[in-house]
């Protein structure tokens, strides 16, 4: 039996560029392609929804970068609110964002 040499090709690497795109792509799922045809009939007010939406998304990244440069360490808002605040109003930011995220991520 003649012996065969199998030849694998080398594995491609995926970048910074990549993987990020694929991580938000995961994150957002379908929706972000197929809301805008449900939106189409609302018109123009859908547009203003995505900027003022946009924004408000925007301006929430540049608080927790901002909280993130103050306070670099692990914790998140829990961990801000405990810093300046107390333990209390820790564990009530901790409570409700614990909340608010079981509200908003499923929908």
């Amino acid at each position: 039996m003649p012996v065969q040499e199998i030849v694998m090709a080398e594995a491609k690497k995926i970048g910074v560029v990549g993987a990020t795109f694929l991580v938000a792509g995961n994150m957002m799922g379908s929706g972000v392609f197929l809301l805008p045809s449900s939106l189409a009939k609302i018109g123009t007010a859908s547009i203003w929804g995505w900027l003022i939406t946009t924004a408000g998304a925007l301006l929430l990244a540049f608080v927790f970068a901002k909280l993130g440069k103050l306070a670099p360490k692990a914790g998140g808002p829990y961990a801000y609110a405990r810093d300046w605040f107390g333990p209390y109003m820790g564990f009530q930011t901790n409570t409700i964002y614990w909340f608010a995220n079981w509200i908003a991520l499923p929908t």
